[in-house]
């Protein structure tokens, strides 16, 4: 059990610090290119995107070590036949679908891997969030947005 929360705060904190290194490296890096605003919010979600890959990577990475190398639980596509993961792109694809919460359940945690699969989705609801969130306030200062048509009052009196 010590194990499993041992690689899970590892986890946290190092998805972390790649989520928040990032952001700063994106803010600097737009601005160092002559680029439209579109362009520069292109860049942006592009950039996310990938590191939301590489966090994703990671926890395939700690999935790997855990089940592979320490041995604190397993991952198997069927568990009443307890076929086992056959290669990496499984384990990728594990961390991808519990990172984003997407649930798809038809590859089953066992043993205190659980643990670490419940720290993921919850790791990964704030990252996206964060990423959300940072999005948006780059679409407020960078986004061109043309002035609005002011209404016709004259034929439409105000509602009261």
């Amino acid at each position: 059990m010590l194990s499993a929360v041992l690689v899970a705060t590892v986890m946290v904190l190092l998805t972390f610090w790649v989520h928040y290194r990032s952001l700063i490296g994106i803010s600097k890096l737009v601005t160092t290119f002559s680029l439209t605003p579109q362009s520069r919010m292109l860049m942006i979600v592009l950039w996310i995107f990938g590191f939301h890959l590489l966090e994703i990577s990671l926890y395939a990475a700690a999935y790997y070590l855990s089940v592979e190398i320490i041995r604190i639980g397993s991952l198997h596509l069927n568990p009443l036949a307890g076929l086992p993961l056959s290669g990496y792109m499984e384990y990728l694809y594990y961390s991808a679908v519990v990172f984003t919460s997407l649930g798809l359940g038809d590859i089953y945690p066992s043993g205190h891997v659980r643990f670490l699969t419940g720290v993921e989705a919850l790791n990964g609801l704030l990252l996206i969030a964060w990423s959300g969130s940072f999005t948006f306030l780059a679409m407020g200062r960078l986004w061109p947005w043309k002035e609005c048509t002011p209404p016709n009052t004259e034929n439409n009196p105000p509602e009261v």
